[in-house]
């Protein structure tokens, strides 16, 4: 079930995004989607209304050197959100 609240939403991206790394499983609409997500989280814009309006076609025109900058940074941005989410839950990691 998608969370409703803007943190809600970016656990469940959160959750897919490792589990489509750890996995293996080769989803890259599903990553683009994600990038896109975690991107409007970060300009402070509603995930609710950016998940709604996403379309696919913003990538087109996008340079593949452009690409494989800002997925480094939704890495690290993942990597960082879950020893945020650990922390804060009072979880080990």
């Amino acid at each position: 079930m998608a969370g409703t609240s803007d943190e809600g939403i970016l656990a469940e991206y959160m959750v897919g995004y490792w589990s489509m790394k750890h996995e293996k499983i080769d989803r890259p609409a599903k990553l683009l989607e994600t990038l896109y997500i975690t991107e409007r989280y970060q300009a402070g814009d509603s995930l609710r209304e950016a998940r709604s309006a996403y379309d696919h076609a913003i990538w087109n025109g996008v340079p593949v050197s452009e690409m494989d900058r800002r997925l480094a940074e939704l890495d690290q941005f993942m990597r960082d959100l879950v020893r945020e989410r650990a922390a804060q839950w009072g979880l080990p990691h």
